[in-house]
């Protein structure tokens, strides 16, 4: 590497001296005549220099004695240097490296080399010169290559040269192993006894993120003074090591070495770092004894932390008692008021800057910009902008990368993708805040191509880089990414880091690895609140309650406090009534001991932890105690009813909050529209999707894609279509969706197709997706695609397959007749069978008259779930088709000897804003004889038409003639009836039923749909069944 670099510099600076071979320096013809004609006087003198030593100028008359050192204009360094060009072509080394420091100082780099490539000798001094030159001017890579053709000569560097050079590494930012080479070159020469050069190495590993090696090397160092300490300390503060930070000030002044302003501002950050205002005062205190309040740096550090901590009051108090202010100190006082979102005060301080100082920076207009992220403020931020433009800010690396957040987190992700590639520089923190803003709108492998295109760069990457693409892999379906992730982690040396921990127990836990998360979580150095959090978080995800409360216990047993956040997410752990009685009961109880009752995010996951146990009794009497409803209380009480299938109380809680005047948002609004979607009450689900239209909620992805569930679960196919989102902009939740409506309306060939689309668009499946497809799959009799989707399942896509589509292969397989391959497929399964699996086996027994494999499918499912009603139903309706009438009788017998009750059916029609339901063979409608006038006259028809009951439907034992007229008590005929003369001639009749339709009923319907010339919509728990023409969408398939 070091010969590829000392090529590159001298084919780069042979190249230059041609350019500068006549190196013409212009000047005011007045100022040379002047040093021209003195010097012309004293020729005849033997001092070459008389001239200047007589000038009337002292940077002049002083330059035999201190050379061009002295200079403080630029012309007049050039014009000195004319003269020795003329008068003495040949300096000494001395008046050499003092010229080469005079070009630097002006910014004259080009100058400088081209002074330092022709002097005729060299000592170290002038390579030190010259590379301190490149890294005052900011050409470090330019510094790095002149280092190695420095070393390549064999001439060993002061300490003085190795600070600059390790200057210029931390700025290079992909230098670090040369660092590591360089600190071996330090400890060979005994450079490191020098306290400049170990100050520069600690900042060396601080800008890299090694912290540790720079607490090392901290430790080794012979003599230390306050620089060193704050080198130490800026190290650990900046790579989110603030804890550490505070402890090494108390060490320091406990070895009574006094802090300056920098150490603290630097502890200062640190204290807000940590949030703790405690030890914030304590700095104050400090600060206050020391004698530094005056001192404008730390007045504006104590303003920005007053300001994190909320205290807006004390912060205005310090800016408004100093004395002297800077910009900083404008730009300390807005920041504060912005990160407390208090806008109009923002733009009120900052037009007062402008009256009273005017000086504005990158730091002012990137303080307007983040508090312009938000849909009402994005036109302020829009217009800062155009003020940056306007005063040529816009190319300032700081304020790009504050536009970057105030797009992205206005959701203008298109808008921030065109000003990041419009970017004539980007830092770290240019590509972190895009992978932030991608995380934010869901776009995971987004993320994971710019850190791709990142290290592809050789870029520098840090433990924020690390953060976000963990966080894009922890949606649970990247978990191999997730692990690629974890090594490039351990590569860059950041395993240690505590947030980069977090982020991979966080991600582990979320992908279901709860023995990686543990391991990492074991292996980490340092532990906080957040990582112990996150592993319970991670146990909560997947249901392991116990372990999930055996941590939490663990946790307080080595002293770490919980808050509210631990104890929100331990109560969502639980979701059983075991759960409930063995674990919930009791958190409750230390809830209300610690005094976590009055927090309102704790009461609200209460009301939620009993409502998942199945306990909405006991969420309803936390709900009614609340003297102050939040929002967020109601919202939690209408997702439990609505979870728990109190669609009608759901409802009316929604309309409960409106006339309350409680503001509604998607979380509200999408449990409204579930609730509405499983009553199958389109005009309440159209009502509410309005009003989400009215509050701009209509484009949230939440309320979108619980709009499309709720019109296609109301047989609105055309509406699902209407408000799904383009193909390119379609998130994976609304392909699932999608694939599940198709399923449920029969189109089994468009599921399919959606399948395919969605692939092509790089939207990747996860395990609902498949649940969808494979249920499409099963209901359409698609039995060797639905076998092959779920072979590629894992293979393709890396979804273990779960209980659910087990449950979808074994209904697939039964369905079609292939009972000994279901029976096969359950015994050789990858998750043991439960009582779905039974009884997908035990109902398609019961469509093929298995008499035998019902009996072992009926008793398994009875051993998963002893009160399972449909185990003595379905096996007794098997029995009574194959004319075992006996044993269908001693099967009901038993069913009541263990106190169970068959589930009774009903169907309902809504006709304007009444709901009529009905039972079997219900005679308590107002107008049941008109219904049963228009069945008998219905049942004509359609037997003059060819109808012919299929008795074997009815399942009691009596003869012919009365099971066909029990087939014709059946409660969505008479809600058929009803709904004929109850509506329009022409409209479309929407019919529900609580239970799957019985065979002959799904007969008579088509039937009546081609005699009355009407489209007929009949939805059963499983699936929609539209009967136009005679025909069914089903294909009799279902």
């Amino acid at each position: 590497m070091s010969a590829l670099l000392l090529y590159h510099t001298r084919t780069k600076h042979n190249s230059l001296n041609k350019n500068l071979s006549a190196f013409n320096i212009y000047l005011p013809f007045k100022f040379f005549s002047t040093i021209s004609t003195q010097c012309s006087q004293q020729q005849q003198i033997n001092r070459p220099f008389q001239c200047l030593q007589e000038h009337q100028e002292p940077e002049i008359s002083w330059f035999h004695q201190k050379g061009f050192s002295n200079i403080t204009q630029d012309i007049v360094g050039r014009a000195v240097h004319a003269v020795c060009l003329k008068e003495q072509p040949h300096l000494s080394i001395f008046h050499y490296n003092t010229l080469i420091n005079m070009y630097s100082k002006f910014g004259r780099i080009e100058g400088a080399r081209h002074v330092f490539d022709n002097m005729p000798e060299r000592n170290s001094a002038s390579w030190n010169n010259m590379v301190s030159g490149y890294v005052k001017m900011g050409v470090y890579w330019d510094a790095a290559v002149l280092f190695f053709e420095m070393w390549g000569c064999g001439i060993q560097p002061s300490g003085y040269f190795i600070a600059s050079l390790l200057t210029a590494f931390s700025k290079l930012e992909n230098m670090v192993l040369e660092g590591f080479q360089i600190h071996g070159l330090v400890l060979k020469y005994g450079l490191l006894h020098d306290v400049f050069v170990g100050t520069s190495f600690l900042h060396f590993y601080g800008v890299y993120g090694l912290p540790c090696c720079a607490k090392t090397l901290f430790e080794e160092m012979p003599e230390r003074n306050v620089v060193t300490w704050t080198s130490l300390m800026v190290a650990f503060s900046d790579n989110g090591y603030p804890e550490v930070a505070i402890n090494l000030y108390e060490r320091m002044r406990h070895e009574e070495v006094s802090g300056n302003e920098n150490t603290l501002t630097t502890i200062i950050s640190s204290c807000i770092a940590l949030d703790d205002d405690f030890f914030g005062h304590q700095a104050l205190g400090q600060i206050v004894k020391s004698g530094f309040l005056d001192n404008v740096s730390v007045s504006n550090s104590l303003i920005s932390m007053f300001g994190s901590f909320g205290f807006i009051e004390d912060a205005s108090y310090i800016f408004d008692g100093m004395i002297e202010r800077d910009t900083i100190s404008w730009n300390s006082i807005i920041s504060a008021l912005a990160y407390n979102q208090l806008y109009e005060k923002v733009f009120s301080s900052f037009s007062e800057m402008r009256h009273d100082h005017d000086d504005v920076n990158s730091t002012t207009l990137s303080s307007l910009l983040s508090v312009s992220g938000t849909t009402d403020c994005l036109n302020l931020g829009r217009s800062v902008h155009g003020l940056s433009l306007k005063l040529g800010w816009d190319s300032n690396i700081c304020v790009s990368n504050t536009l970057l957040s105030m797009y992205l987190e206005a959701s203008r992700d298109n808008e921030a993708e065109s000003l990041f590639l419009a970017m004539p520089v980007k830092d770290v923190i240019s590509w972190n805040s895009m992978m932030a803003g991608y995380v934010l709108a869901g776009k995971y492998f987004k993320v994971l191509g710019v850190l791709a295109e990142l290290l592809h760069l050789r870029r520098t990457v840090n433990y924020v880089s690390f953060a976000s693409a963990l966080a894009a892999c922890s949606d649970g379906q990247l978990p191999d990414e997730g692990k690629t992730i974890h090594a490039l982690v351990i590569a860059h040396g950041l395993h240690d880091n505590l947030i980069v921990g977090n982020a991979l127990v966080t991600m582990y836990g979320k992908c279901g690895m709860m023995w990686e998360a543990k391991m990492v979580f074991q292996k980490m150095p340092d532990r906080e609140l957040v990582t112990w959090n996150a592993l319970i978080a991670g146990y909560a995800d997947n249901k392991d309650t116990p372990d999930a409360v055996r941590t939490f216990k663990s946790m307080r047993e080595e002293e770490n406090s919980p808050n509210y956040i631990t104890l929100i997410i331990v109560l969502g752990s639980c979701s059983t009534d075991t759960d409930l009685l063995n674990y919930g009961m009791p958190l409750h109880g230390h809830i209300i001991l610690t005094g976590f009752e009055t927090n309102e995010y704790v009461r609200n996951s209460l009301i939620t932890m009993y409502a998942d146990c199945g306990d909405v009794v006991s969420s309803s009497l936390i709900f009614n105690a609340l003297l102050n409803k939040t929002s967020v209380t109601w919202n939690a009480m209408l997702a439990a009813n609505s979870r728990l299938g109190f669609w009608e109380e759901a409802l009316k809680l929604i309309l409960q909050m409106q006339r309350e005047k409680l503001e509604f948002d998607q979380f509200s609004l999408s449990a409204a529209l579930s609730a509405a979607a499983n009553m199958a009450s389109l005009e309440e689900g159209q009502q509410i999707y309005c009003l989400a239209t009215k509050l701009g909620f209509d484009s949230n992805s939440f309320v979108g894609n619980a709009a499309m569930d709720m019109y296609g679960k109301c047989g609105e196919m055309n509406d699902v279509l209407k408000i799904l989102p383009e193909p390119n902009m379609r998130p994976r939740l609304s392909w699932n969706v999608l694939i599940s409506v198709f399923a449920r309306h029969g189109l089994f060939q468009k599921a399919r197709d959606s399948f395919h689309d969605m692939i092509k668009q790089g939207s990747k499946p996860d395990h609902v997706t498949f649940v969808s497809l494979l249920s499409a799959c099963s209901h359409g009799g698609l039995v060797d695609e639905g076998l092959r989707y779920f072979a590629c399942m894992n293979s393709e896509f890396g979804i273990p397959a779960g209980i659910e589509h087990c449950v979808c292969i074994v209904d697939l397989l039964g369905r079609s007749g292939r009972l000994s391959e279901a029976i096969a497929f359950i015994k050789e399964m990858p998750v043991p069978p439960n009582d779905f699996v039974w009884r997908s086996l035990l109902a398609a027994c019961r469509m093929h008259g298995s008499t035998e494999l019902g009996k072992v499918a009926a008793e398994n499912l009875l051993r998963s779930n002893p009160s399972d009603d449909s185990a003595y139903v379905l096996y007794s309706n098997i029995c009574a088709t194959s004319g075992r009438w006996q044993d269908a009788q001693n099967v009901r017998a038993e069913m009541e000897s263990h106190k169970l009750k068959k589930q009774l059916a009903c169907s309902w029609v809504k006709l304007k804003n009444q709901i009529c339901t009905f039972g079997i063979g219900d005679l308590s409608h107002p107008e049941s004889e008109q219904i049963y006038r228009k069945l008998t006259e219905l049942r004509k028809k359609i037997q003059e038409a060819g109808y012919i009951a299929d008795t074997s439907f009815a399942l009691h034992d009596t003869d012919e003639e009365q099971k066909e007229h029990n087939l014709w008590m059946h409660s969505e005929r008479l809600a058929l009836a009803y709904g004929l003369i109850s509506t329009p001639q022409g409209s479309t009749l929407r019919i529900f039923k609580n239970l799957r339709v019985c065979g002959d009923c799904h007969s008579v319907f088509k039937f009546v749909s081609s005699i009355v010339t009407r489209d007929i919509i009949l939805r059963d728990p499983y699936r929609f069944h539209h009967f136009t023409g005679g025909q069914c969408s089903c294909g009799d398939y279902w």
